[in-house]
Formats: C-alpha cells, sequence, structure tokens
C-alpha cells in the first residue's frame, strides 16, 4: 500500500502512510488505524482545497472511544498531544452513524475542523460485521474466551484490510461539510 496523507508541520512536508501509523500504533486495533487513515484522507482532501495542511490546526472531535482510531489520528494530526482532540461518545447518540463497539454506546462518528472548515462524517452502516461487535462487547464484558480473542484479532485485521481496499469516499457518509462562516459546501 501506498497511500500516504500528507500534513504540514512548520515548514516540512510529512507523508504518512497506513504502514507507519501501524508501526506507531501496534497490532492490536489495526481496523481502527485502517478507519483514522481513511477518515483523515477523505477529511483532509475535502477541507484542504487542494493545500497541505499544517496539522497543528487541525481538531478532531471522536463519537468513538477506539484506541486505533485516537493513535492513528494522533500520528497524523498531534491533535492528542496539542489538545485539539476531543472523545465524547455522547455527540453522536443521535447522528446516524454505526454503533461502536468501544464498551461506552459510541457510534462511528468524526467531526474535522481546520480553520473556519468543518466536516461531519459517519462510517456507512454495513461496513462492521455483527461478530465483530458481539466478540468486541464480550471483551469489555470480560466474557470473552481465548478463541473468540483470537477470532476477534482475525476479524479486526479483515476489517483492516477492507478499508484500506476501498476508496475513502465509499467508506463513509458525509453528514455535514461546511466551508466556513457556516456555509455548506
Amino acid at each position: 500500500m501506498s497511500e500516504v496523507i500528507f500534513v504540514r508541520d512548520r515548514e516540512t512536508i510529512i507523508a504518512i502512510s497506513y504502514q507507519e501509523m501501524l508501526k506507531y500504533h501496534g497490532c492490536t486495533y489495526v481496523a481502527g488505524v485502517a478507519m483514522a487513515f481513511k477518515m483523515l484522507e477523505l477529511s483532509l482532501a475535502k477541507l484542504a482545497g487542494g493545500e497541505i495542511m499544517p496539522r497543528d490546526k487541525i481538531s478532531i472531535l471522536l463519537g468513538v472511544n477506539g484506541p486505533g482510531i485516537i493513535d492513528g489520528v494522533e500520528m497524523v494530526t498531534r491533535a492528542y498531544t496539542q489538545g485539539r482532540l476531543t472523545v465524547d461518545p455522547r455527540v453522536a447518540w443521535d447522528k446516524d452513524a454505526p454503533d461502536a463497539a468501544d464498551g461506552q454506546n459510541g457510534k462511528y462518528y468524526f467531526e474535522v475542523k481546520y480553520n473556519d472548515k468543518k466536516i461531519s462524517l459517519a462510517l456507512k452502516h454495513g461496513l462492521i460485521p455483527l461478530r465483530f461487535t458481539e466478540l468486541a462487547h464480550r471483551v469489555h464484558a470480560g466474557t470473552i474466551s481465548s478463541e473468540e480473542e483470537i477470532q476477534l484479532q482475525k476479524l479486526k485485521e479483515e476489517i483492516a484490510a477492507s478499508l484500506m481496499a476501498s476508496a475513502s469516499g465509499d467508506l463513509f457518509m458525509v453528514l455535514s461539510n461546511t466551508k466556513g462562516k457556516g456555509e455548506e459546501q
């Protein structure tokens, strides 16, 4: 996979690949890392207007408390360490987004802001297998067996591969996209 996300860090342009994001995160929540990559790929393209955005001007709201998603967002934007990342599953409760398997009633809902522009996205329904969600809930309940843990990890890897093989525009619903000053695109 040669896809990369470009961001600017002061005067330096940085290209970050999915594989590099995995090296940063590890291999536990690979589906979340893939989701973060594709969400950022789409969001930054829609908000940038052809420019490479300064990473310190990007703010993110996540409706899911997913470690892989958080690590992916952090590596690209540094939003967590710089206080520009908010994780609040409650903001997504009334959104048209699939339920997340985060143990906090979150949803796969995302808002990305750049200066006075904002895009709100939700993962399309039907992309996450029900079995994944069932097993993830078992993890949070502490009732998952070792065989199920192996099955869950395999499902994470399959979801990640499927997400990475898809165009980002095919994975997300754009719920709103404002150009700035409240103007819808």
